[in-house]
């Protein structure tokens, strides 16, 4: 066993990464070293030289930290005084570093760094003269084994550890327990693998070592849930660390300091890997099991589609080998700006040299900064995954600009056809006349941070040592900058056919705000139904005359889009060729727009080819019950004609969908089912190169759900597009024990989705359906107004933008006074 020589808890002033107020200023950092060495001579002689001078250790380590050292990240500066401490003497033969922040969080004691370090591993040998030492062979070998030895388990990994991590929270099982919330102590350690020495310790972090994101993510969860035992506790917040930050390996202690009168706590400790929380499919027989050819083909089971949590390599690996993960800005404020970027998202998916595109963001209307006298800007972000080098990337970039018709003879910061900045290029830091990553000014720019962080907000900007989601909230809430952008959904992206060509003006685009907290007035949606079955008003409308007519009072009514179907989608309705529903509604398309009337046309069909032949017709957007699982063409449809897409839960088709009710895969949580499988819809539309701004996604109402599920729905709409939502009884229990659903754990659900749904704009159709009827005895669907005027009313206060309804003039009344409540 080694000897040691070690000086605990020196106190230095330096400035490493941000305080607890995410500031860069001077800080406390304690460190405390325990250098492995040999002191029998020492112990003989009683010579400090034939041991390691504390004291010299001790300056070098406070000179170090004290230095313009220029870090930001705790594992590089313990890797710095590994370095300085080793330094000291030959006779150093390895070193444990236990370097911690006590003002790094707000709500622990302190954040810290473990490291082991030996000779060899630092320097590469273990003597700058082996051949000297080669006479001392026996006993030099067994103390560096002896050193070795003294390693254990950080010989393979370094560990970051959170002390004491306090917050209040809901726990324990009895009934004053579950009445008053309580402190609970966490203590956390993210075991991370050992870098190698030919990848050296970087001082950049990515997620899965960022102490503040995994702290962050761990607090939400905790202070949101209330469990009734610590057991459960622990393995929530160890599975959300790995699955939600992409944490390795983590021990999670939780302490319950008032559970116990005559101790100082009760206590529970585990440690975790992503071993523990890979995805078990879950039943999707359900869906699968879709009579149709077409549906059985295009739709996956849950486990293929759902991606299993990533180890810290795969989280560095995922780009394709060597591949580069590059962020792009983008902006215009000139000519058709929907255009210019869905242009611009195209040809760098199709025209950037060795690149493609990978994800995108929201879309955002923002007020022009710096020079202000010019119109609004369209902004969006996306992620590009790409083989060129930083310099050669931004002169393919310039050339797409310049190609796109951008004028750079234009004063600085005036008004562009399109604008494309690289934002971050994996981790680099760079720095020349030309080009700065990450971006120079992204730290004010509003308008680059709330796209870049639709897409990632846990991005590390390594000059300032913050998150892109810390600098956006910084801007957010501690800024004096407006508030000066708005997330929108394009409604109407193309001219009319009778347009002119060539015409410049946005007058047939529509952008809307469909999000709480930015929209004002609901969005409605009239249907006409051009179908002699449909459940409502089948055959009222058959002919085009009749359609174009019955669409025209419905403008007059109050609809803002009017959304046509050639083919009924009720239960047990039979289905009709692609050729009997173009026939049915193309007409009617081409009739609304000679009438030259420009409102938004919706198209209700689960086929490409009616799709496609309704958009050369004038239409603007596809309403797809299936969500692109029947017709595999649909979605590359939508994808290429960057039309918006409105992407419903269902499972089956019309005529088999009643009999798949059964969500009891997800013990019974209509909602928690919903959210999985619409999840992995909006995922394939992603995959397909559908982009974000173009989704809105509907619960379907009555589409393989029975009447209480419907209300369930309804009930709890905002938690379609949560982060996270709570476990909820199944519906069984529910039955069986009327408002005892608290005898349930009320933590949140490991769901696994294939992508987070927040944000997204919901559209909800509820008019006139038979769950209505069931309650209110009205067996025919025209009798059921009012009712439809209730879910009209729980949907704006669920959040929902757009309601989709046969009687426009009396939900719009209702609607204008729940707008004034809940909005």
């Amino acid at each position: 066993m080694a000897d040691k020589v070690i000086f605990r808890d020196l106190e230095v002033r330096t400035v490493l990464g941000n305080d607890s107020w995410e500031r860069k200023k001077s800080q406390p950092v304690v460190i405390t070293a325990e250098i492995h060495t040999s002191i029998s001579s020492a112990g003989r002689s009683d010579k400090v030289t034939e041991s390691v001078h504390y004291g010299i250790a001790c300056k070098r380590a406070t000179a170090f930290a004290e230095s313009e050292h220029g870090l930001q990240s705790l594992e590089a500066f313990a890797e710095g005084i590994a370095r300085v401490c080793l330094e000291v003497t030959s006779r150093a033969l390895s070193v444990y570093v236990f370097a911690r922040k006590p003002r790094a969080l707000l709500h622990a004691k302190y954040a810290g760094v473990e490291i082991y370090r030996t000779r060899k591993e630092v320097f590469g040998s273990w003597s700058e003269d082996e051949a000297e030492t080669a006479q001392y062979a026996a006993s030099i070998v067994s103390e560096r084994a002896a050193a070795i030895s003294a390693a254990g388990v950080l010989g393979d990994e370094d560990r970051i550890v959170v002390k004491k991590l306090s917050m209040s929270t809901i726990i324990g099982v009895n009934l004053w327990e579950r009445h008053y919330r309580q402190v609970v102590d966490l203590d956390l350690v993210l075991h991370m693998k050992k870098p190698t020495a030919s990848n050296g310790v970087s001082d950049k972090v990515p997620r899965y070592r960022n102490f503040r994101t995994v702290v962050d993510a761990v607090t939400e969860m905790v202070e949101k849930t209330s469990y009734r035992t610590v057991e459960a506790l622990a393995t929530a917040v160890a599975r959300t660390a790995i699955k939600q930050c992409k944490v390795p390996k983590i021990t999670v202690r939780v302490e319950k300091p008032s559970a116990l009168v005559f101790a100082a706590c009760s206590a529970v400790e585990i440690t975790r890997s992503v071993d523990d929380f890979s995805t078990t499919a879950l039943n999707s027989a359900a869906i699968s099991q879709a009579p149709s050819a077409a549906a059985s083909a295009c739709h996956t089971p849950a486990q293929a589609e759902t991606p299993v949590a990533e180890t810290a390599a795969d989280a560095e690996s995922k780009p394709d080998a060597g591949m580069h993960s590059v962020y792009i800005a983008l902006g215009t404020n000139v000519g058709d700006r929907l255009k210019n970027l869905h242009q611009a998202l195209n040809r760098l998916n199709t025209d950037l040299p060795m690149s493609r595109l990978v994800d995108t963001s929201f879309l955002y209307e923002t007020a022009p900064m710096y020079v202000t006298d010019q119109p609004a800007f369209l902004n969006a972000a996306c992620l590009v995954q790409t083989k060129l080098e930083p310099i050669p990337l931004l002169d393919e970039l310039k050339r797409i600009e310049t190609e796109m018709g951008r004028d750079f003879s234009m004063y600085r910061n005036g008004p562009r056809v399109i604008d494309l900045d690289i934002l971050f290029y994996d981790e680099l830091l760079m720095e020349t006349e030309r080009l700065t990553i990450p971006h120079a000014l992204l730290h004010e720019r509003r308008f680059q941070l709330g796209p870049l962080c639709d897409i990632d907000c846990d991005l590390m900007h390594h000059r300032l040592g913050k998150t892109s989601g810390a600098l956006y909230r910084h801007l957010t809430t501690h800024s004096a900058a407006p508030d000066d952008i708005v997330r929108v959904t394009p409604l109407k992206t193309q001219q009319t056919p009778l347009a002119q060509s060539g015409a410049s003006n946005e007058e047939h685009l529509v952008l809307k705000s469909l999000l709480p907290g930015t929209q004002k007035q609901t969005v409605f949606m009239g249907i006409l139904n051009c179908t002699p079955d449909s459940f409502s008003d089948g055959g009222d409308f058959s002919t085009a005359d009749k359609a174009v007519e019955h669409a025209q009072q419905l403008i007059r009514d109050g609809a803002d889009i009017i959304d046509i179907g050639g083919q009924s989608t009720r239960p047990g309705a039979t289905q009709v060729g692609v050729e009997t529903e173009i026939e049915r509604i193309v007409p009617v398309i081409k009739r609304i727009r000679e009438l030259n009337i420009n409102i938004p046309i919706s198209v209700d069909t689960f086929y490409a080819n009616v799709a496609a032949a309704a958009l050369d017709a004038g239409a603007d957007i596809i309403n797809d019950v299936t969500g692109g699982y029947y017709d595999p063409q649909m979605l590359p449809l939508v994808a290429q004609r960057q039309c918006p897409y409105i992407l419903m839960h269902m499972r089956g088709d019309p005529a088999t969908m009643t009999k798949m009710n059964d969500y009891s895969e997800y013990d019974g949580d209509v909602m928690r089912g919903t959210r999985f499988e619409l999840a992995q819809r909006v995922r394939a539309a992603l995959d397909a190169g559908v982009p974000r701004w173009n989704i809105i996604i509907d619960p379907g109402i009555g589409f393989a759900k029975e009447g209480v599920q419907n209300f369930e729905i309804l009930r709890r709409l905002p938690e379609l597009t949560a982060r996270h939502i709570r476990a909820a009884p199944s519906l069984k229990q529910q039955s069986k024990a009327a408002g005892a659903g608290d005898e349930a754990e009320e933590g949140f659900v490991d769901e696994d989705l294939a992508t987070d749904l927040v944000n997204y704009p919901v559209l909800v159709g509820s008019s006139r359906k038979r769950f209505i009827g069931n309650v209110t005895g009205k067996t025919d669907a025209k009798d059921r107004v009012w009712g439809t005027a209730a879910t009209v009313t729980a949907a704006i206060q669920g959040g929902v933008g757009i309601v989709r309804v046969h009687d426009v003039a009396e939900m719009v009344d209702v609607a204008r006074v729940s707008d004034h409540i809940y909005r």
